[in-house]
């Protein structure tokens, strides 16, 4: 709002010599926008054209009413404005403006090398198979890309899974031969259980005791790996060409992503997720909730995701797993890591893993989470709404005598605040005895 006042003051001569100049300035406004609009050669969009541009405009601006009014981080706040940006580059785009904005995202992308065969959707209807009939992604033939057994290793920890499915591991050694000729194994089973590893192809069998802590092993196996990236197949139980590890793969560079998952299927129960979640760390507590507020080339950014993934074998360098505790707390640390140091992780639906019933059971889930509530001080972990495991004042180590657990400026624990409550009690009641009390 302009000032009269202000201008009031102005002597005439110069308040004459401001309106030539603000009317100098609009005039060379209006002749720039004008010649932009006469350069860019806009198009006169049809009915459903409009309804494009209605429907990619108001993506965005609920996008950036949504930052306004919720308390985001500035990453993620970040994250949320490049898909408003990605938005209106579309509407530009249809206005036939493009030219004008350039995203900036997809120059990051075309500067990727290349690594695995790009896909496209192909609609067969004499096709024998159900999926590509009805149209799918088929992955294109290239020359120009690194054979893709010299890229990926897959691993697997198997010491630990229940008897009932050691007579699926040869199976999964199998398929994965058939799929991926020529793309290498490294697993760890029992040394309760004897296979003959010439029965498999590029196949690395190491047998350990179950005495061994999960996190150790998959840091036994992971240095192993000599390719770029790993495939950590974690609760693996059946490999088929649903897991689409070019996919997964792909991603990693498309996106600059840290983690790339799928989606995931218990054997049994059938249960199906896409494994993406939310994570929150505060006040003793750790709070996942599921599902997503950003979507990228059809794949889900989480803070952390349940199913198998591929990384960089370099990240585990970078960020190493937590030897000595059970695997699903050594993954959850790990995962929390990456999120303090804004590393993208990311979980494509479209891929998907088939995996053991026993991570959905509650007394397997209670004793796999202890070593992170120890580890992070953690009383209450909230998996979803009605899921919610409670660790004891001694398993969390949240104690008032825990060293750093009464810092000056720091919340005390739930346990440390009943601790002192109660010796308050004891003191006043002992006043009380002593006709102490005033």
């Amino acid at each position: 709002m302009v000032n009269f006042k202000f201008v009031s003051k102005i002597a005439p001569g110069l308040r004459l010599t401001v309106g030539i100049c603000a009317f100098i300035l609009a005039l060379l406004v209006y002749w720039r926008s004008k010649d932009f609009y006469r350069n860019s050669q806009p198009i006169k969009p049809d009915q459903s054209t409009n309804a494009q541009i209605l429907e990619k405009t108001l993506t965005a601006s609920q996008i950036i009413e949504e930052i306004r009014h919720s308390n985001y981080t500035r990453i993620e706040s970040g994250k949320l404005l490049a898909v408003a940006h990605t938005q209106l580059n579309e509407v530009a785009e249809l206005l036939g403006h493009h030219q004008s904005y350039t995203s900036q995202s997809k120059l990051a992308s075309n500067k990727q090398i290349k690594e695995v065969c790009p896909e496209s959707f192909q609609h067969n209807e004499k096709s024998q198979d159900i999926y590509f009939r009805r149209g799918g992604f088929k992955l294109q033939k290239c020359t120009d890309v690194p054979e893709f057994h010299t890229l990926l290793t897959l691993v697997y920890n198997f010491v630990h899974y229940d008897s009932k499915y050691f007579q699926h591991i040869p199976s999964i050694f199998h398929d994965v031969n058939k799929l991926y000729p020529n793309i290498r194994i490294i697993a760890a089973i029992p040394d309760t259980l004897t296979l003959n590893q010439a029965d498999y192809k590029d196949t690395t069998i190491i047998q350990l005791k179950k005495s061994e802590a999960e996190s150790s092993i998959w840091r036994n196996l992971i240095d192993r790996v000599q390719t770029k990236y790993v495939y950590i197949g974690r609760n693996v139980i059946k490999f088929t060409w649903f897991d689409r590890l070019e996919r997964l793969v792909r991603e990693i560079g498309n996106l600059e992503a840290s983690v790339v998952s799928g989606a995931y299927r218990t054997l049994v129960s059938g249960v199906w997720s896409n494994g993406c979640e939310q994570s929150t760390l505060s006040n003793y507590q750790l709070v996942y909730r599921h599902g997503y507020v950003i979507s990228m080339e059809e794949c889900l950014v989480c803070h952390h995701v349940q199913g198998p993934f591929v990384a960089k074998k370099s990240l585990f360098q970078e960020v190493a797993v937590k030897a000595g505790v059970s695997s699903t707390s050594a993954f959850a640390i790990w995962f929390l890591k990456l999120k303090n140091l804004d590393k993208t992780v990311v979980s494509c639906p479209d891929a998907m893993a088939i995996v053991t019933d026993e991570s959905q059971q509650l007394e397997s889930t209670h004793r796999q989470w202890r070593d992170l509530a120890f580890h992070l001080q953690v009383e209450r972990i909230r998996m979803n709404s009605s899921y919610v495991l409670e660790y004891g004042c001694k398993d969390a180590g949240t104690t008032c005598s825990t060293k750093g657990i009464r810092q000056v400026g720091k919340a005390l624990s739930k346990c440390c605040m009943k601790e002192l409550s109660n010796d308050i009690k004891v003191v006043m009641r002992t006043c009380r005895v002593c006709d102490m009390v005033i």
